[in-house]
Order: structure tokens, then C-alpha cells, then sequence
């Protein structure tokens, strides 16, 4: 029953942990052969770091029978006020037969052991893989009021985060063409991204702002890492624009798109006229208190 059993990978490695970050690194365990359920029990031995590291089972949990292939997450939280150094050690797996456990019998044991190797420095590691990028259809811009919003283009990248702080790419650009890929119409900068935490893989969520109708175009993105285009950072995409109200539920700009200059052009009448009622509202409460 316990024969072919392993684990992948057979570390948990990361030499550049900052303090107050949390990382987490998926193990596999694999059995050749699963006839029956298993009780597995974990043991966590690396000294000065035991109570930052916990498993997502918890350290006692069942190997069910049928299943070939069964994930744990490690998860190594560091604390804000860690020693800076490195913490070696390891955390060992040991498995059992439920059955013989509960018949009171004796059962071969078998198990893994997975290397723990970790390094909290107190530099900042700034450093990303990139995994993909999509392009989502877009809105034209629109007049409300006297006020115009810019075409939004939203895009979403793909980013694996290799650092040990929140990262995003330095600058994205794009170059829109015509829909025969031969002139250049706008080349445009991200307006705005969000970011991707320490050590994990998520969507960086980019808007850029133009003045674009509809049509059909491609486009051709960069991605940077400080100044240089980062590696897999570059390529083409399509980017179809329709008119305005044409995709349900969609959101195009708002005034928090917009740069600082274009927002004070629409907030300052709004600013006045709050001023001017607010002053409005003293010059009363004042008369009114005089009596």
C-alpha cells in the first residue's frame, strides 16, 4: 500500500525573504499505488523558524485511498521583526496504514523529507517573469454633461513575482495600428496598473486613455523592467473598440482616470459652487445667531 510513494518538489527554498512577507510553495505527494487511506504526520524542524511555518492539512491528515496525487500548501509568514539570516532545516512527512492503526496491528512506515532552505535580508528584490498578456474590448469615450471621458483601454498582464515586495512593470507602452498593421495611430502609456504581491502569480490590471473611435486595430505592447524591455515583454495583440453603451455592464473612465490637470478642469466648478453654498449656509447661520 505504500509502495511508489514520494513528493514534489522536495524543498522549500527562498533566499530573498523581506520582513513581514508571507510565502508559500505547493508540494505534491504521490503515491504509486493508493488501495487504501493512509495517516500522514508532519514534524517541522527548522530551528528559529518552526512557528512561522504551517501547512495547510494541518500536521496530521489522511492520504485518501484512490487518490494518486494529493497537494499540501507550506506557508512561511515572516515576522515584522524577524532576525535577519538563514534558517535551514526541514520538514518531514511520515505515513501509516489507517487500517492497521485501527486493527491495533503493526504497519510499515514510510515518508518524505522536504529540504527547507530560507534567507530573510533586508534588501529589496524587484524582479518578475512575465506569463501573458490579453487585451479586453473596449468602449469609445463618452460626453456627460459639458464634461468628455477618453476612450479606457483596459488590459490585463499576466506577472509572476519573483521579488520580495509588491511589483508591477516599470512602464507598459503600446503602439496602436490601423486594422492593415501599417501605420501607427496613437502610441500610448499605461495610465494606471495594479500590482502583484511578493512570490505570487496574479493579473496586473493596466488602463491606458485615448481619444480613439471604434474600429478594429492591433497592437503592439512593451513591457518594461527598470529601463529595458523585460524578457517574453513583448508582442501583438487585437483590440476591437465599439461604440459607446455596446457592452453591458461595461465601465469606461471616471473622473479618477483622469490626469490631475483634466480633473481640476471638472472639479473646480463643483469646488465653486460647494464654496459659494457653503458660504451661503454660514452668512445665514450667522444672521440667524446675531437675532
Amino acid at each position: 500500500a505504500l509502495a511508489g510513494f514520494g513528493i514534489s518538489p522536495p524543498y522549500v527554498k527562498n533566499d530573498n525573504l523581506f520582513r513581514g512577507s508571507v510565502y508559500e510553495k505547493i508540494i505534491t505527494i504521490t503515491r504509486g499505488d493508493p488501495t487504501e487511506d493512509l495517516k500522514a504526520e508532519i514534524t517541522i524542524d527548522v530551528p528559529g523558524a518552526n512557528d512561522w511555518i504551517t501547512i495547510n492539512r494541518g500536521k496530521e491528515f489522511i492520504l485518501p485511498k484512490g487518490e494518486k496525487k494529493i497537494p499540501i500548501v507550506v506557508t512561511v509568514k515572516i515576522p515584522k521583526d524577524a532576525p535577519y539570516g538563514n534558517y535551514k532545516g526541514g520538514i518531514r512527512i511520515k505515513t501509516s496504514s489507517l487500517e492497521a492503526l485501527q486493527k491495533g496491528s503493526v504497519s510499515i512506515a514510510l515518508g518524505a523529507y522536504i529540504d527547507v532552505n530560507l534567507n530573510v535580508t533586508k534588501a529589496k528584490i524587484f524582479d518578475f517573469l512575465i506569463r501573458g498578456m490579453k487585451m479586453f474590448d473596449t468602449e469609445e469615450g463618452f460626453t456627460k454633461w459639458i464634461f468628455h471621458f477618453p476612450t479606457k483601454i483596459k488590459a490585463e498582464l499576466q506577472l509572476e513575482n519573483l521579488g520580495n515586495i509588491k511589483c508591477h512593470p516599470t512602464k507598459v507602452l503600446l503602439d496602436i495600428y490601423d486594422e492593415n498593421k501599417i501605420n501607427v495611430l496613437k502610441t500610448l502609456e499605461a495610465n494606471k496598473m495594479t500590482s502583484v504581491k511578493p512570490f505570487e502569480t496574479g493579473g496586473v490590471l493596466i488602463t491606458f486613455l485615448t481619444d480613439l473611435k471604434p474600429g478594429s486595430y492591433y497592437v503592439h505592447y512593451k513591457i518594461y523592467k527598470n529601463q529595458e524591455i523585460a524578457p517574453g515583454g513583448e508582442g501583438d495583440l487585437h483590440l476591437s473598440i465599439v461604440p459607446h453603451g455596446t457592452i453591458p455592464g461595461y465601465q469606461g473612465a471616471t473622473i479618477f482616470d483622469l490626469p490631475l490637470g483634466e480633473k481640476l478642469i471638472i472639479l473646480t466648478p463643483v469646488l465653486i459652487v460647494l464654496g459659494l453654498l457653503g458660504f451661503g449656509i454660514f452668512k445665514l447661520i450667522t444672521k440667524i445667531t446675531k437675532k
